[in-house]
């Protein structure tokens, strides 16, 4: 009798895990939460879905922002870092993890498809370095706990030509790509038109 409550107690779980969709099961990690928005800034979650973002909206593990011309947005990471997301960028927070400790175990890994943004380091790099990094097409940046800015322009235009640009306003960061690693240091820019 105790074998078959068992089995079907089981059954059970086992048949609402298979009806429940699986954000319902599974915990997304929090990253993030939006502190400011001006204008149209959209979010995708690592699931497809979209919407867009307001105030007090969180930013998970996985989610695409996209902001468009003459809009932007202010992220508070949970590590205590700050994020300004430039207008007109498409950015991913690819890895997130923290548990409140620099322990080693602790990411945070952005992609950056097009635009910029301004970030100032939390927990997260400032111990160690190589948890912190951003990606894009031309180069990855790395930091060395900071307040820098990243820009990817994916076409040139008579302003300015495609690449990676690290600007740096206090501490460092580096530009690395198949040729080598670069630093850049306060007050300096890193550039990089490609991958190789």
């Amino acid at each position: 009798m105790n074998t078959t409550k068992k089995l079907i107690g089981i059954f059970s779980v086992a048949a609402l895990g298979a009806i429940l969709p699986s954000s319902t099961i599974y915990a997304a990690t929090l990253a993030g939460q939006v502190q400011f928005t001006m204008g149209t800034v959209q979010v995708v979650t690592a699931e497809g879905n979209a919407h867009l973002l307001k105030k007090g909206d969180p930013i998970y593990e996985g989610d695409t922002v996209n902001t468009i011309v003459s809009s932007s947005a202010q992220i508070k990471m949970k590590d205590g870092g700050f994020i300004a997301v430039r207008h007109d960028t498409k950015m991913r927070f690819d890895k997130f993890v923290f548990k409140g400790t620099q322990n080693g175990e602790e990411k945070s890994f952005f992609s950056l498809f097009k635009g910029g943004f301004r970030a100032v380091t939390g927990l997260i790099g400032s111990v160690n370095k190589q948890n912190y990094k951003i990606v894009t097409p031309a180069a990855t940046i790395g930091v060395r706990g900071t307040d820098h800015e990243t820009y990817f322009v994916p076409i040139s235009t008579a302003q300015v030509q495609a690449g990676a640009y690290s600007k740096v306003n206090v501490g460092e960061t580096t530009l690395t790509t198949n040729q080598g690693t670069i630093n850049v240091l306060p007050n300096q820019m890193g550039f990089s038109s490609g991958i190789n």
